[in-house]
Formats: C-alpha cells, structure tokens, sequence
C-alpha cells in the first residue's frame, strides 16, 4: 500500500506531469501601465519625476517595489505624506496595486522620482522605465516627457 503510493507520488511529480500542470495553469496577469508621462524640466535638472495610471486588472493585489531605466542613475517609487504638519516625500520600498483597480503615480501622491539623467530629455522624448513587483516580474512602460499631463 505504502509502495503504491509512493509511485503515485513520484508520477505526479515527474517532469511530464509537471508540464501538463504548467500548460493547464493561466498566464500570469501583469498590470498595464497607460498615461505614462515625466514632466519637462531645464537640461540642467538633477532630478525629474514621473506619472502614470497602473492598472492592476489581475484578481489580487501585487506590490511594487521599484523601478529602474536606462536613462537615469536612479528611478524610485516615492509617495508624499503628511507628516507633523508638514509635506514630506519619501522613498516607497513597498506599494500595494490593489486587485482590479487603478494606482496612481500623480503630482502630490505617490510618483516616480528619476535621479540624475544620463542624457538630455527635451519635450516629446520617450523614455523606457520598467517597474519592479515583489514577485520578480517588470511591467514595462513608456514615459513622454511633456510640459503638462495629457488629456483624460
């Protein structure tokens, strides 16, 4: 009896097995990143910041834990909090996506701080940033650098 279940356990763990489990098994849900833009700033700037609508239609929630971008030294999450009467901007090492809702990186809110550009980013330039989940996975984006946010 032991025996017999010990073959079955071995079956069901056999890479075969292990295939059809994979193939049956949906494609990981990644969040959409739409609206993306970094406001314009002189050429001299040390430091840009970027927004964008995530939206995370997948049926849980996922966290963000950051960014990166060929084009700046350092590309952070950062969220604006009140703290002893005073607006504060802090790094965010963990931001929640809720499941099926929108996340807004926004002017005041929660933004993408890009640090030190490693090239001259005018008006109408598009730069790749990827955001990092929790999980391992990116979710890649686009970013225009514009004057204003574009049109709703």
């Amino acid at each position: 009896m032991n025996a017999s279940r010990l073959l079955l356990g071995l079956a069901l763990l056999s890479p075969a097995s292990a295939g059809v489990a994979l193939a049956a098994a949906p494609a990981a849900c990644l969040p959409k990143v739409e609206k993306a833009w970094i406001r314009a700033a002189p050429p001299t700037a040390t430091a840009l910041a970027g927004y964008a609508t995530i939206r995370n239609d997948c049926g849980r929630p996922l966290v963000l834990t950051g960014a990166k971008s060929p084009d700046f030294v350092i590309a952070q999450v950062h969220e604006t909090k009140l703290v002893d009467g005073s607006m504060q901007m802090r790094h965010a090492k963990r931001t929640t996506l809720p499941a099926e809702a929108s996340f807004q990186l926004a002017p005041g809110g929660s933004h993408l701080m890009l640090m030190h550009p490693r090239r001259l980013l005018p008006e109408g330039k598009v730069v790749h940033v990827e955001l990092l989940l929790e999980d391992g996975r990116k979710i890649p984006a686009d970013f225009t650098v514009r004057k204003e946010a574009p049109a709703k």
